[in-house]
């Protein structure tokens, strides 16, 4: 987390949460969507908090649509 900043957090799914940063350098601020089970930032950038939920809703109805669902994904109704 060096150079940035975490201004809000929140679990947005099972599988993923949604966390605001600010970069300190340039004082940018961003979303981002962080994978739960290991902390890795899959989606960075993001303009706000409604376009980062629309990625998470995105890969929860295709893991729900795949058999077996996204490798290590709890299966969300």
């Amino acid at each position: 987390m060096i150079g940035r900043q975490i201004l809000e957090d929140e679990e947005a799914s099972p599988n993923y949460r949604i966390r605001q940063v600010q970069h300190r350098r340039t004082g940018e601020v961003s979303w981002e969507v962080v994978e739960s089970a290991s902390g890795v930032a899959v989606a960075t950038g993001l303009a706000d908090r409604d376009e980062a939920l629309r990625v998470v809703r995105g890969w929860e109805r295709l893991s729900q649509r795949l058999d077996g669902g996204l490798p290590g994904h709890v299966l969300v109704h």
